[in-house]
Parts: C-alpha cells; structure tokens; sequence
C-alpha cells in the first residue's frame, strides 16, 4: 500500500498571487464578451462600454460568500436529518485608489453612460436621493508571473449593484478612496451570475510566479 507521500500531488506552481489587477465596470446593457481569451491564450482586451476603474489599493478585491440552510430534525435523533439550502449570496469589496470622473461616477450611484469619456476630465456631482440605483456588469483581469510563465485570470459579474460603502477621508495622512461593495446577481438574460476562467501563456495552466 503506498504510503501518505507516494499519494501527494501538490504543484507549486498552483499557487498564485495576483499583483497585475484591473477592474472594469460597464452598464447593466452593455454587451457580454463571447470569449474571455484569444487562440493565442492571452486575455482579450476590454471590450467597448467598460471602464477601467485604474488604481487599487493594496488589499484587492475581497470576495464573500453566504449560504443559509433550512435543517431538518426529527424526535429520535439529536443532529439534523437533512438540510435544505435556502439562499446563497456573493459579493465583492473593493476600494479604489484614484478619485476621478468615473470613480466618483461611481461614487455618486451615476451610470456609466453618464460618466465622462475621459477619466481625467473635469466632473461635478451632485447627491440625488434617486441615484444609486444603477445596475453594472464587471469584468476583472489578473495576472500572475510574466512572459512565457505569466497566468492569467479572467472573471465576470454580469449583473451587479452597489449595497454598501466605507467612510471616506480628506486628509494629509490617508489616501482618499471609493470603497464600495457590490452585490452579486443572476442576470435573467444570459442565465448567469459569475464566471471565472484562467489560462497560461506557455498553454499549460499551472506556469507561473
């Protein structure tokens, strides 16, 4: 019989590290790529109506997950005789690190549409106890190493919305940010949530560092 060790088939090159981020946010409307990767293996770029929000601060993307269950007990046993799962939630927090027209388009629950063509631009806002009701789509790029051993990752979130935020700070010491978090939801027209996909430059997926 073989022992623990001849059984091991841990790769270190599984292991990754996602330094290369970009985060891009488009209207709900806005047409869902049919491939997240070219026949060269390396990603597509971001298709037309998604922004680039740019800088991130350095703790990410945070990704939650939520699963309630509905158990069922009976008068002999003491532990539950099934469980029924009753909802499942995911969401994402991220905090951007550049204050700019579409940041703060963001910020203020605006539209892409109604964001200014040029990130750099001159923008004003407005609060508007209307706003805030936007819904987005988002496609987040990744990648790990680079050259012939870069990873790449590719996830999307085809139908999503703001539900909650961090304070904010104007001050000599912090960086001012847009911490938003969003929920995650079942676009009814394409059937989906969330996907992610990765592939390798070298074509074999577990190259990297």
């Amino acid at each position: 019989m073989p022992d623990v060790v001849d059984q091991m088939v841990n790769d270190n090159r599984n292991v990754h590290k996602w330094r290369r981020v970009i985060l891009a946010l488009a209207d709900y409307g806005t047409e869902v790529p049919e491939a997240f990767f070219g026949t060269d293996g390396l990603p597509i770029a971001l298709p037309a109506g998604y922004k680039n929000m740019g800088y991130i601060t350095t703790d990410g993307i945070s990704h939650s997950y939520d699963v309630s269950n509905d158990d069922t007990e009976m008068l002999q046993d003491q532990e539950p005789v099934r469980s029924d799962v009753t909802s499942r939630g995911h969401t994402f927090q991220v905090a951007f690190g550049e204050t700019n027209g579409w940041t703060k388009g963001l910020a203020y629950g605006k539209p892409v549409s109604e964001w200014p063509s040029d990130k750099n631009a001159a923008w004003i806002y407005d609060e508007d106890p209307d706003s805030g009701d936007s819904y987005y789509r988002a496609l987040t790029l990744a990648q790990d190493g680079v050259g012939p051993s870069a990873v790449y990752r590719i996830e999307a979130a085809y139908r999503i919305k703001v539900t909650d935020m961090d304070d904010r700070a104007i001050n000599k010491s912090d960086v001012e940010e847009v911490n938003r978090t969003f929920t995650i939801y079942r676009d009814p027209v394409i059937g989906k949530s969330y996907t992610e996909a990765q592939t390798a430059a070298a074509g074999v997926v577990v190259s990297g560092g």
